[in-house]
């Protein structure tokens, strides 16, 4: 391992457990993510949503997982019990520092429930237009389980050197004047999405 790449992993490390830095540079990027959803329609696109070094932190992260530790994560369209037709590879728990990086997400709404994976969509990866809602049962620190839903979906790119040609676009389907294309980070809420992507989200 080089001088320079050690240096940059520790920086990365450094910067996901600074809880200043992170609130601050989610001051700068998104000071009120539910306000910027409500002015944008519901869908919101962020360039450069973390700052370069941990975006290239994260990536190296995640392309270093094992493939015995990713997931394959895919169902066919059966309504009855709220599946749609998809299939990529995901995990939620890897190496540490993979926890350290899905807790900044957290900081996005600090008072809210949250869950958050990372994803690797390879060539037949895709996922059918649908809802985001994600019903799913929660067990609250009273100990009751209440059925709760997705408020709001954040999904972060991080393909580097992607083309159009690759595949991998979000489309709002819901978009006024027919489907809007994204192809950098998104923020959404309940939405209807297409995405045949090629590369790791989060």
């Amino acid at each position: 391992m080089g001088k320079s790449s050690k240096h940059a992993r520790t920086k990365f490390k450094k910067w996901l457990n600074s809880y200043n830095d992170v609130v601050s540079w989610f001051e700068k990027k998104c000071p009120d993510l539910e306000q910027l959803l409500e002015e944008h329609g519901g869908l919101v696109k962020i360039e450069n949503f973390l700052p370069a070094f941990v975006a290239d932190g994260i990536l190296e992260l995640l392309e270093n997982i094992d493939d015995r530790t990713w997931n394959l994560t895919a169902a066919t369209d059966d309504y009855t019990h709220n599946n749609i037709r998809h299939e990529f590879l995901s995990v939620k728990t890897g190496p540490p520092v993979l926890d350290d990086v899905l807790r900044v997400f957290t900081l996005l709404l600090p008072d809210s429930l949250f869950t958050f994976s990372a994803a690797k969509y390879c060539k037949a990866g895709h996922i059918v237009p649908h809802d985001d809602r994600a019903y799913t049962n929660v067990l609250m620190d009273n100990g009751r389980v209440e059925l709760c839903s997705r408020r709001i979906a954040v999904i972060y790119y991080l393909t580097k050197d992607w083309s159009g040609v690759d595949g991998g676009q979000l489309v709002d389907m819901e978009a006024q004047g027919g489907p809007q294309v994204s192809d950098t980070i998104c923020m959404l809420p309940l939405l209807d999405l297409e995405c045949q992507n090629l590369g790791y989200e989060l």
